[in-house]
């Protein structure tokens, strides 16, 4: 299927073949039709899957039909690299047709932000604070806004984000379409959308795999100290050579430390984080795109939309708090059919991030690195059947107890729970079962001490019964009758005691 089988314009899709365009992706071929009908726009797809060019091109073919007032769409993306790239793409597509854009984003000057606006643009690519910034000024207009896109969904709408895209769409007060676009969509994000959607077409392609499938996934368990050398020999090995390398860090801080340590041992490595200005870090990734740096260590700025074909190989020196960020991470290698490596470095304390990533993604471990052994022949254990128990009640018949497929215990609801009902008694250290044989043994000693004491007092009581019996006194003594209305047993054997002694 060709481009201008979904309805964009012929000249449109022939700019598109010059420049490589000639089958749309799946989810192009899915969205396109919907966007040039003016539908709302609920979308999600694997990361490298041309979303981009998925809302770009519509946007495009519908400026080429005539001049309307200025901006006409409005794209809000959550990082500057992200809204630097998307104006990039929309230019390509364009292909010098007159398509005015204008980026918008903190770490710069507003004054050239502020000439470009007035100069009237097209579309604009903001993000959500500096756009709002612009917006209490009065540098911008939103009102004519035909087609408002959400890129990025799930962080747009993150609770960050959230008061300040409300406060955008507001401004929008026009007959617009709304589209949104992500890798990640969850039913949090589908709920919070609804507020800014009417009536939308729901889009999701490869629903059961939100990564590429080309993308190898590797982990090596390492403990925090091992983790620098170890990134070291990877990126030193001369069989693995790769010529970009996308490192993932968690703090600003250990992002520039790494880069330091990576220059020192001849490894030519740039740096991104929040801390870096924003001229520094477009010549970083100027730099890392011509080859002129071979890695770059970055924190989550740049997981999001980040476009350079050529990355082979992305290292999580630190795995992400968020199953979600761990898919756009290593989406930046893997990127329109082509294959790549996605590393991970797990510490014993981020081991248990391993399962949420599993769940999201699909994908269980590389079985052949050391935890992903583990996990398999966990997967691969048989469970023992579960039997029925019996529960023993004093005073009641016993019965038979049934349990659910998840081991609960499954009761009538007149049936009470018996709170003081034993626990079965957890495996026992062998320190535990040492001072346990003991006290059996003590215990053992003291039942034996027990038994020779008893057999000696009834020995006794023997002979003195046989005594008593050849002493004619004392066998009338005891054999003469009690009245026991008159007088108390234990006197009377006292006084018997008295007589015969």
């Amino acid at each position: 299927m060709r481009f201008i089988e979904l309805g964009l314009a012929e000249r449109l899709s022939s700019d598109l073949e010059k420049i490589g365009f000639i089958e749309p992706t799946e989810i192009q071929e899915k969205t396109i039709p919907a966007i040039l009908a003016g539908r709302d726009i609920m979308a999600s797809a694997e990361t490298g899957s041309g979303k981009t060019a998925a809302y770009a091109l519509p946007i495009i073919n519908g400026m080429r039909s005539g001049s309307k007032p200025l901006p006409r769409a409005l794209i809000l993306v959550p990082t500057r690299e992200l809204a630097v790239q998307v104006n990039d793409e929309i230019i390509r597509f364009a292909n010098k047709c007159g398509v005015r854009t204008a980026t918008i984003y903190g770490g710069v000057s507003m004054f050239h932000q502020i000439r470009t606006l007035k100069k009237g643009v097209d579309v604009i690519v903001a993000t959500p604070g500096r756009l709002n910034d612009h917006i209490e000024q009065g540098n911008v207009d939103l009102s004519r806004v035909q087609t408002l896109v959400l890129d990025e969904a799930d962080r747009m709408l993150d609770m960050g984000f959230t008061p300040q895209v409300r406060r955008i769409v507001d401004m929008v007060k026009g007959q617009h379409q709304t589209v949104m676009f992500s890798a990640t969509i969850n039913k949090a994000v589908e709920k919070q959308g609804e507020e800014f959607l009417t009536d939308p077409v729901n889009i999701y392609v490869n629903t059961g795999r939100v990564e590429p499938a080309s993308i190898d996934q590797r982990i090596h368990l390492v403990n925090e100290e091992g983790k620098t050398p170890l990134l070291i020999e990877l990126l030193s090995k001369p069989d693995e050579v790769h010529n970009t390398v996308l490192v993932f860090t968690k703090t600003r801080h250990r992002a520039s430390k790494i880069c330091k340590k990576l220059n020192s041992e001849n490894i030519r490595a740039g740096e991104i984080h929040s801390d870096i200005s924003q001229n520094k870090r477009e010549a970083t990734l100027r730099k890392f795109r011509s080859g002129d740096i071979t890695v770059l260590v970055a924190t989550d700025v740049a997981a999001r939309g980040l476009d350079v074909p050529a990355i082979s190989l992305v290292i999580n020196f630190d795995l992400p708090l968020g199953a979600a960020d761990y898919v756009h991470r290593i989406g930046r290698t893997g990127r329109a059919g082509r294959s790549g490596i996605a590393l991970s470095f797990v510490s014993n304390d981020q081991r248990y991030l391993i399962r949420e990533i599993e769940k999201v993604t699909g994908r269980s471990l590389d079985p052949n690195s050391p935890f992903g052994k583990i996990r398999e022949e966990s997967k691969n254990a048989k469970k023992p059947k579960s039997e029925a128990k019996t529960k023993e009640t004093t005073g009641h018949q016993s019965r038979k107890q049934s349990f659910d497929s998840r081991g609960h215990q499954s009761r009538p609801e007149h049936h009470s729970v018996n709170r003081n009902k034993a626990k079965t008694a957890k495996p026992m250290h062998h320190a535990q079962q040492a001072r346990k044989l003991a006290e059996d043994a003590g215990l053992q000693l003291a039942d034996r001490t027990e038994r020779a004491n008893r057999t000696e007092r009834t020995n006794r009581s023997d002979r003195t019964d046989r005594s008593e019996r050849s002493d004619p006194k004392r066998t009338a003594l005891v054999s003469s009758d009690f009245d026991g209305d008159s007088q108390d047993l234990a006197v009377w054997h006292e006084m018997a005691s008295k007589i015969i002694g």
